[in-house]
């Protein structure tokens, strides 16, 4: 059986920014010209059983290559779901938080996500949970904007965290993804620094698991002029 995860956390039950969402779908063009071409690579390594978490309005969907099968997608936002369910009607679609996802250990191939982990609740106990449902050896593929590590462009970021959070439906611009993954039990194999962008800077990469012992091994974030280098914990 299924995990109850979320009958554990039922505060994480209710997510629904519908503001927000109705924005996103007259602005999801504009995002797709800034990071399509970084989504389209991210998601044409997509295999086997394909979880797509915070799928918002579907980008990912069309974007995938053929080894991805069994796609779900994952969506707590009530607004969303809507939108996902009128575009992909044949795709199984979940409600659940991924913080506590209700999926079985081991069940997937991939799990994808963009743009999300950024206005998630937990992002280690996310982290966590994706690590749980993939399979030993599965790949988690992301498309992520992070917290600038230059000083002026980080202040900015700071300064303005606050506002974009009641603005943007929850999301943070100053989560700290990289660390966040080596803190994590799945396994950075490579970080790319997709879009420089002051505020917005983009980041993709792929980690795997299971976790191990990477000692003294470090992540960097290629195509950065100062190169980030983050140990393994």
């Amino acid at each position: 059986m299924a995990d109850s995860r979320v009958d554990a956390a039922p505060h994480l039950r209710t997510v629904d920014h519908p503001w927000f969402s109705r924005w996103y779908v007259r602005t999801e063009h504009a995002v797709e010209r800034a990071v399509g071409d970084a989504r389209r690579a991210q998601n044409a390594q997509a295999v086997g059983r394909t979880l797509i978490i915070g799928a918002g309005t579907g980008l990912d969907v069309p974007a995938l290559g053929p080894g991805a099968t069994n796609v779900v997608l994952l969506e707590p936002d009530a607004t969303m779901r809507g939108i996902l369910a009128q575009r992909y009607p044949t795709l199984p679609l979940v409600g659940e938080p991924a913080e506590a996802m209700r999926l079985d250990p081991g069940s997937m191939d991939t799990v994808i996500s963009s743009l999300v982990l950024c206005s998630v609740s937990d992002l280690r106990q996310v982290l966590d949970e994706i690590a749980r449902v993939l399979r030993p050896g599965g790949q988690y593929l992301f498309l992520e904007h992070v917290a600038n590590p230059r000083r002026l462009a980080g202040a900015v970021q700071r300064a303005a965290d606050p506002l974009w959070r009641r603005m943007g439906g929850g999301c943070h611009l100053t989560r700290d993804v990289v660390l966040g993954l080596a803190e994590s039990p799945l396994r950075p194999d490579w970080v790319e620094l997709v879009h420089p962008g002051g505020l917005l800077p983009v980041i993709r990469g792929r980690a795997t698991t299971p976790a191990i012992d990477a000692g003294n091994t470090v992540v960097a974030i290629r195509g950065s002029r100062n190169q980030e280098e983050v140990p393994h914990p």
